[in-house]
């Protein structure tokens, strides 16, 4: 049984389904689904002296405090002083002559009014302003270190304990296999960065010796996590069966060790885990170029982070995302698509209406291999979008965008081929073009 779990970094629901479009055709009328197999209750998060952050305005501020969110620099910079505006919070008032300000708030009764405001921001004991300040800079830049990436917190040989905040299953009971969401709280100090991985450690077999081998999990959550406190992390998991390929049937002594633990474990439940570790698939540090993502599955796990980060949580960087984030993702059936309500929503936001593709902020495109036909009457899958895309996605690489690849290794294969025929047809050498990406930053690859 599942514990009842509210992802809780984006709440925002769909009041009805909404069908998938894509070029390709559906082989049957398809209506997207989501898995009601467990009740979304909040979790009750055990208290912990860090909750003053989330108090003072750290992760997603609910509601944007102080009316500065915007102002004209050539006015604040003379009249205004950053950290005096961080302190004060609402309260803030210009220090600068009562002329200038006078110009600047328009009447003397709000001057008076802004004044007062600021006298009481002033006799603040100086603890309130310390935490206004940790919450401004929480688990940004600033609190890493410029150009530093947290890494093994904990090592597989010394691993630290996680506890088990909840767990949900993620697709429906019509699609294939069993996919998981799972929160795990974090031990005091240890955090990650949007594309990291995590070490998951599953108890030693009864009677065995030897610890286990470490498992290694793409993070699908935000530096932040879906509780919000700096202290979670989640993680996208499916479960590992083996079927007996001369019988066709299940075999339990074969299933894979580490995912089928994460799948069944509950609540308060302690977990082994070791980390964060990689710097492969980070954001990219130039927020002005085109971010392309391509998934199969579960590997949708570090482009939920990506996505959470550009266009849910109120940080830096989505401020400073001015291009288009572009999703392609592969499932088998509609049912299996991953966390769909919160992408669809995502994209309501975004894209204010826009229709045109090419257009949006955040675009998605669907692979949905058992209900979608090429027009040659075959599966598709994510290299057959990129194939009928290749003029878009060649432009935007050659414009600076970066590309991601996350999923099972089997994806490869299949979109290098798609890719160099897409080159061949153009007369570009597709060995070069690849190089010239990879030399350049722009080629990601994550695959297990």
């Amino acid at each position: 049984m599942t514990t009842p779990l509210l992802l809780l970094s984006f709440v925002i629901v769909l009041s009805s389904s909404s069908t998938v479009v894509n070029a390709f055709t559906p082989t049957t009328s398809t209506k997207r689904t989501v898995s009601s197999s467990s009740s979304l209750d909040a979790v009750k998060q055990p208290p912990n002296k860090d909750n003053r952050v989330v108090k003072a305005g750290g992760g997603i501020p609910i509601i944007p405090c102080g009316g500065n969110q915007l102002f004209d620099p050539s006015i604040e910079g003379k009249i205004g002083n950053t950290n005096d505006r961080i302190v004060a919070g609402y309260r803030y008032v210009c220090s600068s002559s009562k002329e200038d300000l006078m110009t600047y708030v328009g009447n003397k009764q709000e001057l008076q009014a802004i004044e007062a405001a600021a006298a009481v921001a002033a006799a603040e004991p100086k603890q309130s302003r310390k935490t206004m300040l940790d919450a401004q800079h929480w688990l940004e830049e600033e609190y890493f270190g410029e150009g530093t990436i947290p890494q093994n917190f904990a090592k597989p040989t010394a691993p630290a304990t996680a506890t088990v905040l909840g767990r949900t299953r993620l697709i429906g009971k019509d699609a294939p296999g069993d996919i998981q969401h799972v929160v795990l709280q974090l031990p005091e100090g240890m955090h990650y960065m949007e594309g990291q991985s995590l070490s998951v450690i599953p108890p030693a077999e009864e009677g065995a010796t030897k610890r286990q081998k470490p498992r290694l999990y793409s993070i699908a959550s935000t530096r932040y996590g879906d509780l919000l406190d700096g202290r979670t992390v989640s993680l996208c998991v499916r479960r590992a069966l083996f079927y007996d390929p001369a019988t066709g049937l299940e075999d339990p002594s074969k299933a894979g060790v580490c995912s089928n633990f994460l799948c069944d474990i509950e609540k308060g439940d302690t977990v082994q885990v070791a980390g964060p570790v990689g710097k492969t698939m980070l954001l990219p540090k130039d927020l002005s170029k085109d971010i392309i993502m391509v998934a199969t599955g579960t590997g949708i796990a570090p482009f939920r982070a990506f996505l959470h980060r550009l266009f849910v949580e109120n940080t830096v960087d989505r401020h400073k995302f001015n291009a288009q984030a572009w999703l392609i993702l592969g499932v088998p059936v509609t049912s299996g698509l991953l966390y769909p309500t919160e992408f669809q929503a995502m994209q309501d936001r975004s894209n204010n209406g826009e229709t045109d593709k090419e257009q949006q902020k955040l675009r998605i495109d669907y692979a949905i291999s058992r209900e979608m036909t090429t027009p040659e009457g075959k599966k598709v899958y994510v290299q057959d979008v990129l194939a009928q895309q290749a003029d878009v996605l060649l432009d935007k690489l050659d414009n600076g965008a970066t590309i991601y690849f996350c999923g099972l290794k089997g994806m490869m294969p299949g979109i290098m081929e798609a890719l160099e025929r897409v080159c061949i047809t153009r007369n570009l050498d597709f060995s070069a073009k690849h190089k010239q990406w990879r030399d350049n930053h722009q080629w990601h690859v994550e695959v297990y």
